[in-house]
């Protein structure tokens, strides 16, 4: 333990794992300005599938599904794992073929099936007209909230000390180094500051950094009847939508993704149109939709990079000390594993398990303007 005061910006999933992470090591306090997993985190879809968006980093995505399977039945949290198929288009076989191939010569469960293999695992499953698809072995899901909420009481256990409803308006430096965190009752000391405050990150820091906010949305349906427990989650790039099952025996859909200038002004219910687009994809590929009805809908918004890769570390010419974790552009529930050792890291402390130039904040040479490249694009 050392005499280092951390004061960390965001009680989301991302807050939450630096907490918990660098509470053995530091004095660590929390400051959240809603409630915990009030956020991008609570609007979540929970999804899990690393080898899919991180096949290239493949320590980095053998780290993520080993920590969710070890923490699995801590507290409240379970980790359900269940088969994820990738629908490839008639263009895309060869390229997604070969990339299957790779990834299972890594060691990982993937491999491509064509449209009649879907349809035999997974009788529910219509692909047609497309020609098969990447199926993933090590995917799954989790409840976002729980599993924020289960770091944080092991974070609290270890010491942290959480504050919510605390509104932060920016970082405090002196000579360089960070000295504080400003609040609207007045400045928290610290030694070091990490701010993984989403789309809001940005508006906290003394330098510029390429994110920005874009909304998203899903909507759960009601089949005629509740899935199977074998049913797999999916995604069609070419749609934009992806989709995974519930325990209730309901389907979780989302997409939907755009930039939006006002998120504090946008609605917090998926568009009509979105709607209505999930209501004409589940027939037509989705056995048991054809009369089925939409359960809920919300949309929420995350915060997206250039890459559509977090930004994880010391942004150029920020203070010393200053360390953020943000861009997470939907796929933060399924990264928190990375985020703590990567920040650890990023903090001078003990090296994280795996490589973290992926996160790394110089990467995009001070560029802050961007088009919005969605993982329906990755």
């Amino acid at each position: 333990m050392t005499d280092e005061r951390v004061v960390v910006v965001g009680g989301g999933l991302a807050g939450a794992a630096t907490a918990r992470e660098l509470a053995s090591t530091h004095e660590v306090t929390l400051l959240e300005r809603d409630a915990v997993a009030a956020g991008a985190t609570g609007r979540s879809a929970g999804l899990v599938a690393p080898t899919l968006f991180y096949g290239d980093w493949p320590a980095l995505a053998r780290h993520v599904v080993e920590e969710f399977r070890a923490f699995d039945g801590t507290g409240a949290f379970a980790f359900t794992e269940r088969p994820r198929i990738d629908v490839v288009d008639d263009g895309d076989v060869e390229a997604e073929r070969r990339r299957a191939e790779t990834l299972a010569e890594e060691g990982f469960p993937v491999r491509y099936v064509d449209a009649t293999a879907v349809a035999e695992e997974f009788p529910a499953i219509d692909l047609d007209p497309f020609p098969g698809a990447v199926r993933y072995g090590d995917t799954g899901w989790v409840d976002p909230y729980t599993y924020a909420s289960t770091l944080l009481e092991e974070a609290t256990d270890r010491g942290v000390r959480v504050e919510t409803g605390v509104e932060v308006a920016g970082v405090e430096a002196v000579d360089g180094a960070v000295t504080a965190v400003e609040t609207a009752d007045g400045p928290v000391e610290a030694d070091r500051v990490v701010v993984a405050a989403g789309w809001r990150t940005p508006e906290l820091l003394p330098v510029e950094l390429p994110v920005q906010p874009y909304r998203t949305q899903c909507v759960t349906v009601e089949p005629e009847r509740p899935l199977d427990a074998d049913f797999p989650l999916g995604r069609i790039s070419s749609a934009e939508l992806y989709f995974r099952p519930e325990h209730g025996g309901t389907l979780l859909v989302g997409g939907g993704a755009h930039t939006c200038p006002d998120p504090v002004a946008a609605a917090d219910r998926a568009d009509e149109s979105f709607v209505r687009s999930v209501a004409e994809f589940l027939p037509r590929h989705l056995v048991g939709f054809e009369n089925a009805g939409i359960a809920d809908d919300w949309a929420g918004f995350d915060a997206a990079t250039p890459d559509a890769r977090p930004i994880v570390g010391r942004p150029p010419g920020a203070p010393e000390g200053l360390v953020v974790a943000t861009g997470f552009n939907g796929l933060g529930v399924m990264i928190t594993p990375a985020i703590g050792p990567t920040v650890r890291e990023a903090l001078g402390g003990e090296p994280a398990p795996f490589p973290t130039d992926v996160f790394d904040p110089a990467r995009f040479d001070g560029a802050t303007g961007f088009d919005l490249r969605t993982t329906a694009d990755v």
